[in-house]
């Protein structure tokens, strides 16, 4: 049986390199725009036959759906079918195009509108580096572009195993482009080292703080999300106690073809977890994260790119 949260890792990347020049090489030659139309063919081949991905989305959509009205939206207004559940693939779609052009430096086009700006510009004054904790919603490639415009980088912490294949394209189409990116398999130890080492250089280290990694997955806390409890990993908020760092919150939202609004929220200056108290402040940085999670869905509830089963009803409901 798969530990709970840890589906993701059973999820091969699908698609072929052919296919991922595809998008990268129509995206160049037409604009984005005219992209975003001719990719629904490739689109539709990936709902029809991504059987497990569509059952996951359509699981979301139903869990949001159900859980928007207790909050005073109306995020996904009917019972979603396989017309919500197509679009939801086709935002999708619509990140990886935008993603290429933020890779390939076409960015002059994009208009970032930041919420929360103050944060990065009090920590870069005083030269301080930063845990930057996001989600797979929304383009982590926006908050790139937002930090590099403050002049401060970002260095991404990821599993590499599940994202070699559209890594390997782009660092071919752009060789000169070169992603900071930390490798955190369990068989890459120096992973700690090379975060503390960014975060004294006054950099800030990005992780996507929504699933649960490589055998962490007896340190997480089951905390609502969307009405009904899910597997949150404990290793970001031990990452930042463990290096007495600030750690920043932040999402980069689609609005449209040209505009991406960015929101920064500080999480803590500093963590500290108590030894007396350890479980109960790992439940509360859990719970919160979850419910900024919940807000952000709310604003685009068809950005949420998780397509395997996150919630674990059968888990304990003790940390």
């Amino acid at each position: 049986m798969t530990a709970p949260g840890t589906g993701w890792l059973t999820v091969a990347e699908r698609g072929s390199l052919l296919g991922m020049y595809f998008v990268v090489w129509c995206s160049r030659i037409f604009g984005r725009r005219i992209c975003a139309y001719l990719i629904v063919p490739v689109v539709g081949y990936f709902f029809v036959t991504g059987r497990a991905a569509r059952r996951a989305s359509r699981d979301y959509l139903a869990r949001l759906y159900r859980w928007a009205p207790r909050e005073g939206h109306d995020a996904v207004p009917r019972a979603p079918g396989w017309r919500e559940s197509f679009r939801h693939f086709h935002e999708f779609a619509l990140n990886m195009i935008d993603r290429a052009s933020f890779f390939l430096g076409d960015t002059g086009e994009f208009e970032t509108v930041v919420h929360g700006r103050e944060h990065l510009q009090r920590l870069a004054q005083r030269g301080r580096g930063a845990l930057v904790v996001s989600a797979h919603l929304g383009s982590f490639d926006a908050l790139r572009l937002v930090a590099d415009q403050g002049g401060v980088a970002l260095n991404v912490a990821m599993f590499l195993r599940n994202a070699r294949m559209i890594n390997t394209v782009f660092t071919r189409l752009n060789p000169s482009q070169r992603l900071r990116i930390i490798d955190l398999e369990r068989a890459a130890p120096h992973s700690v080292f090379d975060i503390r080492a960014c975060l004294q250089r006054g950099e800030f280290v990005g992780m996507l703080a929504d699933r649960v990694g490589v055998g962490d997955h007896t340190r997480v806390s089951y905390v609502p999300f969307l009405g009904e409890r899910a597997a949150i990993p404990h290793a970001p908020f031990l990452l930042a106690s463990a290096l007495k760092c600030p750690v920043l919150l932040m999402i980069g939202l689609r609005r449209d073809h040209t505009t991406y609004e960015v929101f920064v929220e500080m999480l803590a200056d500093e963590i500290v977890l108590p030894a007396a108290e350890r479980a109960g402040a790992l439940d509360a940085l859990a719970r919160h994260y979850a419910s900024r999670l919940e807000h952000y869905c709310l604003r685009a509830p068809y950005q949420w790119f998780n397509f395997y089963e996150f919630w674990d009803t059968l888990s304990p409901s003790a940390t």
